[in-house]
């Protein structure tokens, strides 16, 4: 079946339709961020605000960046099952209304078979992911040592190219693997690598149309960090011309200030659910069109009414 560019714009006729689900799923990324970002700042805070800040003034030192994300990485890693746990239960959850379900009482949220059938999917997948990406880095690290003969400009130009080669084999492989989750929780069994037979020959129209969502959900939150800096204004009294910053990741106590609090809730409550519809459900609508499934009648009388 020939997949249409429709699929990018799934998320939106999602929460057109649906509204309430940002109450629902704000309250899972609302936790799930939440605990992540004092895990980051209690284990990681200062290393964090570092790289932000070097990032920023587009002055990078390999040196530095390498010791800053090895301070990073332990936090990182304590995150991962948060981000799966929370990530495989909106999955699920997008994948429900996606297909057609109609008991969105508690947002199309659960937690059974079905999300634990997910989470597996979702580790498994970002464990090659990233064990792919280290790999040709690394690989490519050892050639420029071996292929340099000591000239240190031609092995960092060599490790350049390797970082840029792993990217793009990591970014062919992510979109090869991106339907595993959805096509899992149809199938209802763990299902890794059948994506790739939906996927082969549609890589570019996959790649286009997941641009695209994440290119609306970065739009969407820009939109949304607008909102967020005049409620600051209007609620703390701040100046629009300089006093509204990032959080300050540096402590726990300058994390939770005022205005640190009221732009996080608002982020991880109402942003954060917005943009995760707008991605998670590309994949789903994706698999729904290159399958044939169709959504029931009364679904679709409901949407046109």
């Amino acid at each position: 079946m020939n997949l249409t560019f429709d699929f990018a714009f799934e998320g939106f006729r999602i929460i057109r339709e649906r509204p309430k689900l940002i109450a629902f799923w704000g309250a899972i990324t609302l936790f799930g961020y939440g605990v992540m970002s004092l895990i980051m700042v209690h284990m990681a805070g200062p290393a964090v605000a570092q790289a932000f800040a070097m990032f920023q003034s587009g002055k990078l030192d390999p040196a530095t960046l390498n010791s800053l994300n090895q301070q990073i990485a332990p936090a990182v890693l304590l995150c991962a099952p948060v981000y799966i746990l929370m990530s495989s239960v909106l999955v699920c959850a997008v994948c429900r209304v996606v297909f057609g379900e109609t008991d969105d009482r508690l947002g199309f949220l659960a937690f059974g078979w079905q999300e634990l059938r997910i989470m597996a999917v979702r580790a498994v997948s970002l464990i090659i992911l990233f064990g792919v990406l280290a790999g040709v880095s690394a690989l490519a690290g050892l050639l420029g040592l071996l292929i340099s003969g000591g000239n240190t400009q031609v092995a960092a130009g060599i490790q350049t190219l390797g970082l840029i080669a792993a990217i793009g084999v990591a970014l062919w492989l992510g979109i090869r693997l991106s339907l595993n989750g959805v096509q899992s929780f149809d199938l209802k069994r763990f299902d890794l690598f059948g994506s790739f037979a939906m996927t082969r020959d549609r890589f570019w129209s996959l790649f286009t149309g997941y641009a695209t969502a994440f290119a609306l959900a970065q739009v969407v939150a820009f939109l949304c960090d607008k909102i967020i800096e005049a409620i600051q204004v209007l609620t703390l009294g701040l100046n629009v011309t300089g006093e509204i910053r990032m959080p300050d990741m540096t402590s726990v106590d300058s994390f939770l200030t005022p205005a640190s609090v009221i732009a996080t809730v608002l982020t991880f409550a109402f942003v954060m659910p917005l943009g995760i519809s707008i991605e998670l459900a590309a994949p789903a609508a994706a698999y729904r069109t290159l399958r044939g499934k169709s959504k029931p009648r009364e679904v679709e009388e409901k949407a046109a009414g």
